[in-house]
């Protein structure tokens, strides 16, 4: 896993690799000038016929442009070093590597930009916390969207911690980011604006564990996790996965949750149903084993299943619970009851958080082994938080829930899912894509989640295999099919092209 920082973790990383003696200041920004020229030279087609801009701003990525202009020169680039500052040109750093004056620069209203040549965006770095004005906003809206802008950790105009931007900010082909990701870049504007991120290797003393530390789970982290078949094995030691799901006008959610379960390599499934919808999910479902309980046309569990569905879930290895139930007063009051008197491993997603929403039920009151699978939506109103500011700051808002959890595990759902493990660990899994963004995607997951389980994988376990796995789907369908119409059951489709990419990993 790769460490992802906060901007006062960036900036203590940085003063404590210079304060150790483990490197200086001037040989940090030398390391990050010169792999930032190098990395131009290789990515920029053409490069020796290409006119490049370096925007240097006032703060330590203005210096680490500076630096980059002067290994460009040395290389044969024509670079031309923009100042945006006067006092910049104060700096050691002009006397230390000699810049000719006649490459250099300084901005004024009449320079002239250009979509046709490569800028370099050292205008601001991680600390910004402020609204973008007067000549720098000026330049970021002449580029912003121009095609080949390469930003130094961070675009300019997004906010580290929170991937917010400012009103006007840099849309980047790359951003090159010095030793670690930043949180910035993979929420809200900062996922899009940052474009093809590469981390640069300057140099920093190694960052240790801390319990703070936000970590990015990479394909490697999830291939140690996938499940393998013993020669020796039968469909019960492949894992059994009860399903209570689906509802009158939701049967949907269950059979894809059923089917992800299936194809994920669970055994055997049973899948407990009102016995008004035993036919059609029949029809669908005929993998599984139908477990109907008379609901008396209804389409719902009853009050008098209660007794039953726990008794046919002593049998499971893992629980799929939520997908496509009912959340009318009566049905909550199921749940409520369900949930409070189940003793195996559970997946809880969708409508299984109603009795939680409306408080009559306590996280605490759910098995110790449970991963919840909530969306943004669904997360605020679990934990009864502001939506706006979970999306505003979706790390600060998962870490301020973690003492709720008690040891369960947390799933967050969204373009970057948060994980919280047992050990109240974050992990960020960034591997999905837009496309994900479809009905029925998230039952899935559950299924998958609980076909993990089922087959020995440990609750953290199975959340970081899970949703690499998931996420994996949809690349496998952009590889083997196109970019276009992926939908919840074709996720299912992807399955084994997914495994099979994860599990036989180098």
């Amino acid at each position: 896993m790769i460490p992802v920082l906060s901007c006062e973790m960036a900036f203590s990383l940085d003063k404590i690799t210079i304060e150790s003696g483990h490197l200086s200041e001037k040989k940090l920004m030398d390391n990050a000038g010169r792999y930032l020229a190098q990395f131009i030279m290789e990515y920029t087609l053409d490069p020796f016929n290409q006119q490049i801009v370096i925007l240097a701003g006032p703060g330590n990525n203005g210096g680490d442009g500076i630096i980059c202009h002067h290994y460009l020169l040395e290389y044969g680039a024509h670079s031309e070093l923009l100042l945006l500052n006067d006092n910049i040109k104060t700096s050691w750093i002009f006397n230390e590597y000699s810049i000719h004056e006649d490459s250099v620069i300084l901005y004024n209203n009449t320079y002239t930009f250009s979509p046709d040549k490569y800028y370099i965006d050292g205008i601001f770095g991680i600390g910004l916390k402020r609204d973008i004005k007067g000549h720098y906003k000026t330049i970021i809206q002449k580029i912003s969207d121009y095609p080949h802008v390469i930003s130094i950790d961070l675009p300019s105009g997004i906010y580290c911690d929170s991937g917010m931007s400012s009103e006007n900010y840099i849309q980047s082909e790359y951003t090159l980011s010095m030793g670690y990701p930043k949180w910035g870049h993979y929420f809200n504007t900062g996922l899009e604006a940052t474009g093809d991120l590469y981390i640069l290797d300057i140099g920093f003393k190694h960052f240790k564990q801390t319990e703070n530390l936000v970590e990015l789970i990479e394909c490697t982290d999830a291939s140690t996790y996938a499940p393998t078949l013993a020669g020796n094995i039968h469909k019960y030691s492949r894992g059994k996965v009860v399903s209570i799901a689906g509802s009158s006008g939701y049967t949907g959610a269950c059979i894809l949750a059923v089917q992800s379960a299936l194809v994920a390599g669970t055994g055997i499934i049973k899948v407990l149903v009102p016995n008004s919808l035993r036919n059609l999910y029949e029809s669908c479902l005929t993998e599984a084993i139908m477990i109907a309980f008379d609901d008396y046309g209804t389409g719902i569990f009853v009050p008098e299943n209660i007794d039953q569905i726990l008794s046919e879930s002593e049998w499971a290895d893992a629980l799929l619970f939520g997908p496509g139930l009912q959340t009318d007063s009566k049905a909550v009051e199921v749940m409520t009851d369900l949930l409070k008197k189940i003793k195996k491993p559970l997946i809880l997603d969708a409508s299984g958080f109603q009795p939680l929403i409306e408080k009559k039920l306590n996280i605490d009151e759910l098995p110790q082994e449970t991963i919840l699978t909530p969306h943004y939506g669904e997360f605020s109103r679990i934990f009864h938080l502001n939506l706006k500011s979970i999306q505003e700051n979706p790390i600060a808002a998962v870490k301020s829930i973690i003492p709720n959890l008690e040891g369960r595990v947390l799933i967050l759902k969204g373009p970057t899912n948060i994980i919280v493990t047992s050990e109240s660990k974050l992990l960020l899994m960034n591997h999905g894509m837009s496309a994900l963004a479809t009905a029925g995607s998230g039952d899935v997951l559950t299924g998958i989640l609980a076909s993990s389980i089922a087959q020995g994988l440990k609750i953290n376990e199975a959340a970081i295999y899970s949703t690499y796995l998931h996420a994996e789907c949809a690349h496998q369908y952009r590889k083997n099919i196109t970019d276009h119409g992926l939908t919840a059951s074709k996720l299912i489709e992807m399955l084994p092209y997914a495994y099979e990419e994860i599990h036989y990993i180098s």
